[in-house]
């Protein structure tokens, strides 16, 4: 027994030497050549991708050093037509049919002496003059639903700046998701084939249980990343980018020291003074003086007789003592404005913290940029030898993964970088200044004409609902007259609103006395010195010596004053580089005429009366030709039309007949009129 046991060993060593040997050669004759042709297949696949990627960077790069505009990472359209609850419509006397019946069960003593009655009857109209229903309570509460319906778009804006924001925010994550998707896509074609080759591996046992679970993990990540955002992205997503912002240049950002913030709370503002403008009207809407016309036909019923009569009387009504209510709202709208200045400080803090962010972002990409651009170089160097007999793409595709990894973190990275930027702009965009708000983009009517400004409307509106009614009518340059106005700095803030909304503001100059004697220019003269040092754009003067009483006997006489008035003005305004304009009547004498003509002054025709437009025409057509259409406007008046159609139709006749230049008078018949 003992002298077989180690003839028995020998014989199962070489039985076990036999099958090792028999299942290596088995490995090396069938299954090594196609494990080899699968690694060379991962190889060629894997090189295709990165040479695609690659070659379309370079390309995508070239094209957005030229194409790319960050104008398109945030920009919105404002819908800024203003809206009018009055529209072609005029207030009406507040007329009531009032009737009463009074019947006495105890007339009482002296019924003989008609002191007492039986029954009345009284039945009539009452005109409410002043008051609650009125026609000037109509026009107030009018300019209430005015002011409400500026408030409501001011929100609008906000609501549609916002949208756009999503909007852009949506746009953005489509666009990098479609290039995430795609490298995701080529991550898990060479997934796929590598996990094909660790199962036959495997199955070979030339790799482990475990090697061959992690790549399986690694090919479910990446198939279940691609999945969902596959699910995820907005196919309906609208193409603003001309190409792959992955190779876009990152943009720069202002300092938030560098930035004017006040347009922040500009809207915030402006709600807040329309607000106190609504404040304003209620209070003299609950102020005003109630009283109401009584006419009355009577019928009185008396035990003695009965009588018929007429009668006229009134009742007035005066409200004294300020209600508690109103002073509330002005000291809680006060402290609302002064928390506008800490909401900016705020505003400032927040954009500060932004632009930090943004550029850690921005720091984060370009290490990634620069990790690609070496990984770019490594795979270049990887293949060099990939015809040698001793290649192994090994090291080529362990690099490859990594610059797959490199491209997916950059595309989240610039997605949050776009992100961070639109962001900033949307929050320090300055957009709304570029347009006057509430203007109209679908309507190109009365573009780009001038208008009257007397200090009653001046003073009794805030200088900002003013600037939102000029903006509206598209106003590009107005006649203020401010009258005894005290409040300097109201007329200032003015002057610098209208330079934001690029509004020429002139010095409206509407005395008639300088024309009541032949030195009249030198008090003129001091009147256009005190507008050229209040910064005024021009000057613009409006003498009517027609409305004195002896104009007709001694047209002559006046006609030489404003000529004198006229020409001195002119020459006066050139030397001290200040425009002119002047208002005439429609019966302007011709050597008047003349003289403006020579002197070059752009000269408005205020072309209202009781005339057809056809009529004020053909009566106004010999100063026109004299002055020529480059140096007359045409200043309509508003209250000569029922409603705003009639007025642009009168506008297209005036036009047709080569009167290319339109004025409006004033720009308190203006406010509530235009749609």
């Amino acid at each position: 027994m003992r002298k077989l046991l180690p003839f028995l060993f020998v014989t199962l060593f070489f039985i076990f030497f036999n099958a090792q040997a028999n299942q290596t050669s088995q490995i090396n004759a069938g299954s090594l050549e196609g494990l080899v042709k699968d690694y060379k297949k991962i190889y060629v696949t894997t090189k295709d991708i990165i040479s695609n990627l690659v070659t379309e960077n370079k390309r995508s790069k070239e094209e957005q050093r030229s194409n790319f505009s960050t104008d398109k990472l945030f920009s919105y359209t404002q819908q800024k037509k203003a809206l009018n609850p009055n529209v072609g419509f005029k207030s009406l006397p507040t007329i009531n049919w009032i009737s009463e019946v009074n019947y006495n069960f105890s007339p009482g003593f002296a019924e003989e002496d008609n002191i007492f009655y039986r029954a009345r009857i009284s039945s009539g109209l009452d005109w409410l003059v002043l008051g609650q229903g009125s026609e000037k309570n109509q026009k107030l509460e009018n300019s209430i639903k005015a002011q409400s319906a500026q408030f409501d778009l001011l929100e609008k804006k906000q609501y549609l700046k916002q949208h756009s924001y999503t909007q852009t925010l949506n746009d953005l994550r489509a666009a990098f998701d479609i290039r995430r998707i795609k490298i995701l896509s080529d991550y898990e074609t060479i997934l796929t084939l590598t996990n094909q080759l660790y199962t036959k591996q495997n199955k070979l046992a030339l790799k482990n249980d475990g090697e061959l679970a992690y790549k399986q993990h690694q090919l479910n990540k990446i198939s279940i990343e691609k999945r969902s955002l596959q699910d995820l992205s907005d196919i309906h997503a609208r193409n603003i980018f001309d190409s792959d912002l992955m190779q876009a240049p990152l943009p720069e950002i202002a300092p938030v020291e560098d930035l004017d913030l006040k347009h922040l709370v500009k809207d915030k503002k402006i709600a807040l003074e329309l607000q106190k403008e609504m404040i304003k009207i209620n209070q003299k809407k609950d102020r005003q003086l109630d009283m109401r016309l009584k006419l009355r036909y009577n019928y009185y019923s008396t035990a003695v007789n009965d009588r018929n009569f007429a009668s006229l009387g009134a009742s007035i009504n005066l409200p004294v003592i300020k209600s508690r209510s109103d002073i509330y709202d002005e000291a809680s709208l006060q402290m609302r404005e002064n928390e506008l200045d800490n909401l900016q400080i705020l505003y400032k803090d927040q954009l500060s913290d932004i632009y930090r962010e943004y550029y850690e972002l921005k720091a984060a990409i370009q290490i990634l940029e620069s990790e690609s651009v070496y990984l770019e170089s490594e795979l270049k160097v990887r293949s060099e030898n990939e015809n040698s007999k001793t290649f192994s793409p090994a090291a080529y595709l362990d690099v490859a993964e990594k610059f797959l990894n490199n491209q997916l973190q950059l595309c989240e990275q610039k997605y949050n970088l776009f992100k961070k930027y639109s962001q900033y702009k949307m929050m320090s965009d300055t957009g709304s200044q570029d347009e006057p708000i509430f203007s109209s983009i679908d309507n190109t009517d009365n573009a780009g004409h001038e208008t009257y400004i007397w200090s009653s409307l001046f003073n009794n509106y805030s200088n900002e609902y003013i600037i939102t009614l000029l903006n509206h009518w598209h106003i590009n340059r107005v006649f203020l007259s401010i009258g005894n106005v005290t409040n300097a700095a109201k007329v200032e803030n003015f002057k610098a609103l209208a330079a934001e909304n690029n509004i020429l503001v002139y010095r409206l100059i509407g005395e008639n006395s300088y024309a009541a004697t032949d030195d009249g220019f030198i008090s003129l003269q001091n009147a256009l010195i005190n507008a050229k040092n209040a910064g005024f754009a021009g000057i613009h003067l409006d003498i009517e010596p027609h409305t004195f009483s002896d104009y007709k006997d001694n047209v002559d006489l006046y006609s030489q004053r404003l000529i004198n008035l006229f020409t001195l003005s002119k020459i006066w305004c050139d030397q001290n580089n200040i425009a002119l304009g002047v208002s005439v009547p429609m019966h302007l004498p011709t050597n008047v005429a003349y003289s403006l003509e020579q002197n070059n002054i752009m000269t408005y025709i205020m072309a209202y009366d009781v005339l057809s437009l056809d009529k004020k025409m053909a009566k106004t057509s010999v100063i026109r030709n004299i002055l020529g259409s480059s140096l007359s406007v045409w200043v309509f008046r508003i209250n000569d039309f029922e409603n705003f159609s009639d007025l642009l139709n009168a506008e297209t006749t005036v036009q047709n007949n080569n009167i290319p230049q339109i004025g409006y008078y004033d720009l308190s018949q203006m406010n509530n009129f235009k749609p």
